[in-house]
């Protein structure tokens, strides 16, 4: 039986979030339920999303969540948020908000509904904050986010740390991939350059990627522009591709800055991703996307 997803995202910065939706035709044990957006200018989020689905011919509803994160911090914006969306179909979002949207599809059928959370955790901490049964009727969540090795306050969870608390301490059981092991699958220039020519929104996510790479490049010195990391693909493949990660259950700490510390804790919810296979994820991600 196929899983029942939700996707929780801020597509329109980091290419990898469009990486993700563009695995996602490719993977027949998942059931797309939504695909909800959050962090800054929902608009173009939202209509990035739903023109990527509509591209693929994936049908599931999009829908605009929280823009502002809880903590008060300020959104980050790189200043290519939006330009592909010419490059796509003519498509619109749903009307509804992503929080109540959460709420209504983990309460249709408890246990069942897992959500792949790729952005700030905003949307989730908010349908915690509304519905005391929310956690409760999930089945999962698979969090990118956190950092364990090097003490960097990983984005997601920096962008609203106390949205990121709420989250930790719900309750839900909870895989979280974090940025120690992501950043050990590269996406190389000649990874995308293979994507272009395989997949039906290739040429769109090559230019994506290189906008972001240019980006991310100049924000200083010794950044590599030639390449970054599936973050986000690595998370949804935790739920279809369990095998290739190696898991411990963890306390989890945040500090103020967005950092993060574990310590083992069988009794805990969450399950913290302490290695995986490079070499065969890659090569997941890659098959995924029709390479």
């Amino acid at each position: 039986m196929a899983r029942r997803v939700l996707i929780d995202t801020d597509i329109g910065t980091d290419v990898d979030d469009l990486w993700t939706l563009a695995m996602l035709p490719s993977l027949s044990d998942v059931r797309l339920e939504a695909v909800t957006v959050v962090y800054g200018d929902t608009q173009i989020r939202a209509r990035l999303a739903a023109g990527a689905l509509r591209a693929m011919g994936v049908d599931a509803p999009v829908y605009r969540g929280c823009e502002t994160a809880m903590s008060g911090k300020s959104v980050v914006r790189a200043g290519h948020e939006g330009v592909a969306i010419d490059e796509l179909p003519a498509a619109t979002h749903e009307t509804g908000h992503a929080v109540d949207v959460m709420i209504e599809l983990a309460a249709a059928n408890p246990g069942t509904l897992e959500i792949i959370a790729i952005g700030p955790l905003t949307n989730i901490a908010t349908a915690i904050g509304r519905d005391a049964s929310f956690a409760v009727n999930l089945r999962r969540l698979y969090v990118m986010g956190g950092e364990f090795r090097i003490g960097w306050p990983e984005h997601n969870f920096a962008s609203d740390t106390t949205a990121t608390e709420i989250v930790l301490g719900c309750g839900a059981p909870m895989t979280i991939v974090p940025l120690d092991q992501t950043l050990r699958v590269p996406v190389t220039s000649a990874d995308v350059d293979r994507i272009a020519e395989s997949h039906p929104l290739g040429r769109l996510m090559a230019g994506e990627a290189r906008r972001f790479w240019k980006w991310l490049s100049g924000l200083r010195d010794g950044i590599p522009g030639d390449r970054s990391y599936p973050h986000d693909p690595l998370t949804l493949l935790a739920l279809t591709e369990p095998s290739l990660f190696t898991c411990e259950p963890s306390a989890v700490t945040l500090e103020a800055d967005g950092r993060t510390h574990r310590v083992a804790d069988p009794t805990s919810p969450i399950d913290v991703v302490v290695d995986l296979e490079p070499e065969g994820l890659h090569q997941a991600f890659m098959r995924s996307l029709g390479c």
